[in-house]
């Protein structure tokens, strides 16, 4: 009974060790462009009439349409001792630089409810809906090139404050999440955005800051999926010009 215990204790430990071994067979493509210019454009209606122009800072329930893009660059460092990486049906070894390019789009379609003290001028937000991602990354090594588009849909929530400077002038910040099923496409997206916002007209405004983003694929981190390629992590952030228009 002692022998038959142990080696049953032998052959877990060996499964075992055989799956931290199996695990993690290839390296991250990390990518992180700091110098990205955002643009945005959102449309919004609001549900029921209300005084004054929509541009303004006020309470309301609201839909709201959102697109955003971004394109940068940056260089992957695959070190000598490191696992390669595997993407677009290529295997770049390591030591080498992989220079990696990718294009990004965001469309978000979702409910918002929007909260403003007419009094003191500051107000919340909070928004729930659908989302789709897009990313398009090509990398080029010493002696091949892969390029894949990897797509995702799934919800987004979002959470935001602001804080009015004036009726048509408001600093607006903003944070989202949003998650898909997939593993091979995009999986998801964290977004921060803080701007200054002021409005044109009754029906319109610009806005101007700063944002990030982080957008991840998980691949071979997935611990349902049994994909052997590369997870992918793009991270960029800059400045942020957007167009509003408000109905």
């Amino acid at each position: 009974m002692g022998r038959q215990f142990r080696t049953i204790l032998a052959l877990a430990g060996a499964l075992l060790l055989a799956g931290c071994i199996g695990g993690g067979t290839t390296t991250n493509i990390d990518v992180n462009d700091t110098s990205v210019v955002i643009p945005t454009v959102r449309m919004s209606v609001d549900f029921g009439d209300r005084p004054g122009p929509r541009s303004h800072p006020h309470t309301s329930h609201a839909v709201e349409l959102g697109l955003s893009s971004a394109n940068g660059s940056d260089t992957v460092h695959v070190t000598a001792g490191q696992q390669p990486i595997v993407f677009g049906g290529e295997t770049f070894l390591a030591p080498q630089d992989v220079r990696a390019e990718f294009g990004f789009r965001f469309a978000e379609l979702a409910y918002r409810f929007r909260a403003v003290s007419e009094n003191r001028g500051l107000g919340i937000e909070v928004l729930a809906g659908l989302a789709y991602a897009q990313l398009g990354l090509r990398l080029t090594g010493a002696t091949k090139v892969a390029a894949e588009r990897l797509d995702g849909t799934g919800i987004v929530v979002s959470l935001g404050g602001m804080l009015r400077l004036w009726p048509s002038g408001s600093i607006q910040l903003r944070g989202s999440g949003f998650a898909s099923t997939t593993s091979e496409g995009v999986s998801s997206v964290g977004r921060y955005e803080i701007a200054f916002a002021q409005a044109l007209g009754r029906n319109a405004a610009v806005r101007l800051g700063y944002a990030g983003w982080d957008v991840k694929s998980r691949r071979e981190d997935d611990d349902f999926s049994n994909s052997n390629r590369s997870p992918i992590r793009v991270r960029f952030s800059g400045p942020t010009l957007g167009l509003e228009l408000m109905f």
